[in-house]
């Protein structure tokens, strides 16, 4: 089948997402759109058409897709439109994340072609998969890139009866609240960045060192933008969370494709 345009869909806070998604898309080849939902866009539905092309992308939080992200993937709409789906984690697991993505982009008139769970460096534990997606891992994302073009030149067509299995368990985990918010330091001389780029609003630009924890998601954003890097996680229960994580899950991880059968 002959794909007319490409729209890349991610949602990244620390931008690595954003960096696996733009690989996936530039070795494709095709013309493409970018959606960073991330930045809440696009602020209206939008419908793709058979003969387009859904590169998706989306971080693991706690073995699931970030909730924002599904409502944010939800305002996007195919016609039997074939997608490529992607999710992100931090070297432990990625759980339910990637079932639960292609779930939601079928339930939007998408028909899933082939899938990835990429390794990234772990937004709250940056000692974890420290500095990955590396050289190996683009690789591997090269290599993926083109297997799938070429499935999608072989394809006569695509319909909801071709079904892409991946790895996940329905019902999904349970999701789970993160107890841990990053806070600023000294360094802070409010200049507002946190704030102005914070995905879900929870720092004011009038007290930047503070974190609200009601709508805080742990994204790891206000910590990658700082220019005076005054943000991070700190406390106690983060150290005690950091020598568990990083005891039980320094091994390096690969990661895992899927195709159609």
């Amino acid at each position: 089948m002959e794909i007319s345009k490409v729209y890349s869909v991610f949602f990244s806070a620390t931008f690595s997402t954003r960096k696996i998604i733009r690989e996936i898309v530039k070795k494709l080849g095709y013309d493409s759109i970018e959606y960073d939902i991330t930045d809440n866009n696009p602020k209206e539905t939008i419908l793709l058409r058979s003969d387009e092309l859904l590169v998706v992308g989306v971080p693991v939080y706690s073995g699931r897709v970030p909730e924002m992200a599904i409502e944010r993937l939800n305002r996007i709409k195919g016609s039997d439109t074939p997608a490529i789906i992607v999710c992100v984690y931090g070297n432990r697991d990625f759980d339910d994340a990637l079932i639960e993505l292609k779930d939601i982009v079928r339930a939007n008139g998408f028909i899933p072609l082939s899938g990835a769970a990429v390794i990234a460096q772990h937004s709250m534990l940056p000692q974890i998969a420290e500095n990955r997606p590396d050289e190996k891992d683009m690789l591997l994302i090269d290599d993926f890139a083109a297997k799938v073009k070429n499935m999608i030149v072989s394809l006569a067509s695509v319909d909801a009866s071709l079904n892409l299995y991946v790895k996940g368990n329905e019902p999904y985990r349970q999701r789970q609240n993160i107890p841990i918010h990053p806070s600023a330091n000294n360094l802070c001389n409010k200049c507002g960045t946190c704030a102005r780029l914070c995905p879900t609003g929870a720092i004011s630009s009038e007290s930047p060192q503070k974190t609200d924890k009601n709508e805080c998601i742990s994204c790891g954003r206000c910590i990658v933008v700082c220019p005076k890097k005054a943000r991070n996680f700190r406390g106690l229960l983060y150290k005690l969370a950091s020598w568990k994580f990083k005891k039980s899950f320094s091994a390096r991880e690969e990661p895992s494709f899927f195709y159609l059968k």
